[in-house]
């Protein structure tokens, strides 16, 4: 079995788990996306768009994807180097003769590649307090904090994020392309890869097709909503907004095998380890987290009222997109909760074999939710096999049971869990209104469970 038809096959339960973990953790509204080998395998909205409203969560909904915006300035630059029109290593100073300061000895020696790897020492957002008081800076307010001093650390001494950096990005792109940013990057990046539905700052022509971004929600009360902010000149640091069709198209540009954007070589760079830390380790624009089954290079993103995730797992062409518009909207749980099941299911590939003297049975009508006292209970079917997980886990392949088939729907239990009754049997019987009612020896019965938002 292929790698594509396993993950398609493993789709009823991711869905299913987004949408308990949307309903469990009272998200306003969540959008999801995965592409494989070549094709979008899974694309689904859950919640709202509005609240207030009652608004369904739709395809056409724009969220900030705020940081992501990094990866489309780190490309033009790397498009821009792929043409010969700048160096990696070129200083910032040759591009933007405004940036030095006698305060700031430092800032003479910051390169081009020092702020696409975030190791220039510089601050991280400025002194303006845009992400509280909601006022992004003016390129002027740029420049007078560049003369006043803006390095913490001498260049590649630590990994130090940095927003101002990606602003400085942006200015070298006007700088040497001749355009202004937005204008390079709808012509450059937008345009060739059909994102349509891709903006660079909000304003009132685009205001109307965003979803509404919110607040925390605290014990009691309700989420505050939050008014759209425009980045102005820090569009290149945090300013974008997009789907989840969209950010696809744009990790498909960065897959190995195709020349859209530019060689493989540039790829190859930008994905590879630049500047390793302890907490983190980064590439050319992309972040690049390491786990025992894959590597993922991509980026996370945190502006009013939304936060978003995406990867770009290289080897297998998988890409993740989750975009949330609550200001702890757990998206970067729900990334990896997909990639972890999809891993785990691979590993485990065997078991969904289907054996010569077996027969893939319907367990249509078992699978879904069930409640007990204890919690809820998630069945699905992967080819012959019937599995559970918890859907209110953050983890959901930490404790999922495939359960080996005697007759009916009746079940074993497996070995792999010491407290989940292994060996012993489950069953699912009619219950008096025509529902099933799953049954086993710990628990004893629960019933199906529906949930709205």
């Amino acid at each position: 079995m292929v790698k594509k038809q396993m993950i398609k096959q493993t789709l009823h339960l991711i869905d299913n788990w987004l949408d308990f973990q949307t309903y469990i953790n009272e998200i306003p509204g969540v959008a999801v996306g995965i592409f494989v080998e070549d094709e979008i395998v899974f694309k689904k909205e859950y919640g709202y768009a509005n609240l207030e409203k009652k608004e369904k969560l739709t395809n056409q909904h724009l969220f900030r994807i705020a940081s992501h915006s990094k990866l489309f300035t780190a490309t033009a630059i790397m498009k821009l180097y792929h043409e010969d029109k700048l160096s990696l290593d070129d200083k910032v100073s040759k591009f933007l003769p405004w940036f030095t300061s006698e305060k700031d000895d430092n800032i003479k020696q910051i390169r081009i590649r020092h702020l696409l790897t975030h190791s220039s020492g510089m601050t991280r957002d400025g002194v303006t307090g845009h992400w509280s008081n909601h006022e992004f800076p003016s390129i002027e307010e740029i420049k007078a904090q560049v003369e006043k001093g803006i390095s913490f650390f001498k260049t590649s001494e630590i990994l130090k994020y940095s927003n101002f950096g990606y602003t400085l990005l942006g200015q070298i792109i006007e700088t040497v392309s001749g355009q202004n940013y937005p204008e390079y990057i709808q012509k450059e990046i937008l345009t060739p890869l059909n994102m349509n539905n891709t903006i660079i700052d909000v304003d009132e022509t685009n205001l109307s097709r965003h979803a509404t971004g919110y607040k925390i929600k605290y014990p009691k009360q309700e989420r505050e909503k939050l008014e759209h902010v425009p980045a102005n000149i820090m569009h290149s640091a945090t300013g974008l907004s997009s789907t989840v069709e969209d950010l696809i198209k744009f990790y498909k540009a960065h897959i190995f095998g195709n020349n859209t954007l530019f060689p493989d070589y540039i790829k190859r760079e930008m994905q590879r380890i630049q500047f390793k830390a302890e907490k983190a380790d980064w590439g050319l624009g992309f972040s690049i987290t390491t786990l025992p089954e894959m590597k993922i290079v991509g980026h996370g993103g945190g502006y009013p009222g939304f936060i978003t995730r995406s990867g770009l797992i290289q080897d297998k062409k998988l890409v993740i997109v989750v975009l949330t518009n609550a200001v702890n909207g757990p998206a970067l749980t729900l990334s990896l909760g997909i990639l972890k099941l999809i891993a785990h299911i691979a590993k485990e590939k065997e078991k969904f074999k289907l054996k010569p003297e077996e027969t893939i049975q319907d367990f249509n009508d078992i699978i879904g939710f069930y409640i007990s006292d204890w919690g809820t209970s998630l069945f699905s079917q992967i080819g012959p096999k019937l599995v559970v997980i918890g859907p209110g886990d953050d983890n959901p392949a930490e404790f999922i049971q495939i359960y080996k088939h005697d007759k009916d729907f009746r079940f074993i239990a497996p070995k792999n869990l010491p407290f989940a009754s292994p060996g012993q049997p489950i069953e699912f019987i009619d219950g008096p209104d025509g529902e099933k009612i799953f049954v086993d020896s710990h628990k004893g019965k629960s019933k199906k469970f529906k949930f709205d938002y």
